[in-house]
């Protein structure tokens, strides 16, 4: 369960960094098709940062549970903010193109 919020931290952080243009340029998404998927990118980000609540809170309790999720937090921003530094592309999927990365 765990390892499930922890994905769930990368991926919302991860659709929340798509919804800027300039991470979703880098990327390797075209500029033109961004505009109408900020706002589901927004959205799918805030829901999976939630989801990674419910999991800690159902895990371990709302005392440990929000602390687990503080750190969860910490640990998935900087973790895109790596993806999105040195390997970009891995952020390419069927948000960008409609194709799974090659």
């Amino acid at each position: 369960m765990l390892l499930l919020a922890a994905t769930a931290t990368y991926a919302g952080f991860a659709c929340l960094s798509l919804a800027m243009p300039d991470n979703w340029e880098r990327a390797g998404g075209d500029i033109a098709s961004h505009t109408p998927r900020r706002r589901p990118l927004r959205l799918g980000g805030a829901l999976l940062l939630s989801l990674a609540l419910t999991l800690c809170l159902w895990r371990d309790g709302p005392s440990f549970g929000v602390l687990l999720w503080a750190v969860l937090l910490s640990a998935g921003a900087i973790t895109v903010a790596f993806t999105l530094t040195w390997r970009p592309s891995l952020l390419r999927g069927r948000l960008l193109t409609g194709t799974p990365p090659r």
